[in-house]
């Protein structure tokens, strides 16, 4: 049974993981894109997507720097929460930079600034869970842990919605909700709870380097070219559907904003209720590598229905099981990551190198995208081709990889 302040935290900690994800997923997925509608203009594909590949290059520094910084102050004096302050704070800052960027240079640094200060929220957020979640419970709680994701969703149909009619009523939302979800961990934070135990202190650190890990590197690329397929998928939907609208239909909506309001709030629902089941089953079979799959062959299938059928009910249905899809391969991976983590007195480093996988489809996604859809001409048919086969790579390496259960 779990001690009074395990309790605390198992409550507070996926509270605090769905704010960071309200923080930058609604930013990203629809303020950011109407930023760049609004200063780019026929360019904004091309801003958009310049604008994303910079802040993803700042994330990727920023998380690993922020988790060997709170490695050490871990290490010192016990505790990472310094960063999570420094990092909620600067990141509000970013949303009013955001606002006021009034060209294309301004909205770049400020994407890239924001980034900065939400990685150093999330590098060392991330890495509590490996800190204060016992083995036997880390499938469960990732479970609980991955409604980060549709938290984040429904925080973007939530601003998508008519009641917000600006992007400045959209930020303050945002803010409000990022400090009811992440202020609770900050200001009640359980300070009996010691960390799980560490290995001895001669263990050796450095044959354990995920660097050396053949799993670790596995996983590592087939989360890659998933994320790669949900982020550019996430990251490009709103101009998919204003491409939707120009072609009249019975069941289109009045704005493509409203529209991706009520898409996010469908995608939510079914992310969420399939995000736990997946992490609960997964922890019961006592196997990730075939939940992984089924979530792979899950999105796949959204993709499938994006190309085939151009209307909003394709729309809708496409990714929605993209997205759910996502979802419960995210909600695997948190409990397997955690599993195969090589050194617990560098958690804070090691899960920033797991990051990467994370950030780096942020900022090359872009770039395929400007090259598909502007360079190549290919469209957004040819765009969601292309992410069903970096799906197809995924599940690939999964399977070629013998030691991942």
């Amino acid at each position: 049974m779990a001690s009074p302040p395990l309790r605390r935290f198992l409550w507070l900690y996926p509270l605090a993981n769905g704010g960071a994800y309200i923080a930058f997923l609604p930013l990203l997925t629809l303020i950011v894109p109407l930023r760049a509608a609004e200063i780019g203009g026929a360019g904004k594909v091309a801003l958009l997507s310049e604008t994303l590949a910079a802040g993803v290059l700042m994330a990727t520094v920023a998380n690993i720097l922020a988790g060997m910084a709170s490695d050490r102050t871990r290490a010192r004096f016990g505790t990472r929460l310094p960063w999570l302050w420094i990092g909620l704070a600067a990141s509000w800052i970013g949303y009013g930079l955001v606002l006021a960027a009034r060209d294309m240079i301004a909205l770049i640094l400020a994407v890239a600034f924001f980034q900065a200060g939400f990685n150093t929220l999330f590098g060392p957020m991330t890495a509590l869970f490996a800190d204060k979640v016992p083995d036997r419970l880390k499938g469960r709680v990732s479970a609980f842990a991955s409604l980060a994701w549709p938290a984040g969703l429904l925080g973007t149909a939530l601003i998508g919605l008519p009641a917000f009619t600006g992007n400045n009523s959209r930020v303050l939302a945002l803010i409000g909700l990022t400090a009811l979800l992440i202020l609770p961990l900050l200001l009640a934070w359980p300070r009996t709870l010691a960390d799980v135990p560490t290995p001895p202190a001669g263990a050796d650190d450095k044959q354990a380097r995920p660097r050396l890990s053949a799993t670790f590197y596995s996983l590592w690329a087939a989360k890659l070219l998933v994320q790669l397929s949900g982020n550019v998928l996430h990251s490009y939907f709103l101009f998919y559907l204003q491409e939707l609208l120009r072609h009249p239909s019975p069941h289109a909506p009045p704005t493509a904003e409203i529209g991706f309001a009520g898409i996010m709030t469908l995608s939510t629902i079914a992310t969420a209720l399939l995000s736990i089941a997946f992490g609960h089953g997964s922890d019961r079979a006592d196997r990730r590598k075939p939940f992984l799959l089924a979530a792979i062959a899950l999105m796949a299938t959204g993709l499938g229905i994006l190309i085939l059928g151009s209307s909003w009910t394709a729309a809708l249905i496409g990714y929605t099981l993209t997205t759910a899809g996502l979802g419960a391969f995210m909600t695997v991976d948190i409990a397997l990551v955690a599993q195969i983590l090589p050194s617990d007195r560098h958690r804070g480093r090691d899960l920033g190198v797991m990051n990467v996988a994370n950030t780096l489809p942020a900022m090359i996604g872009p770039m395929i995208a400007l090259t598909i859809l502007d360079r190549m001409g290919g469209g957004y048919d040819g765009l969601f081709a292309f992410l069903l086969c970096a799906l197809a790579g995924s599940a690939i390496i999964l399977i070629a990889n013998r030691t991942l259960r």
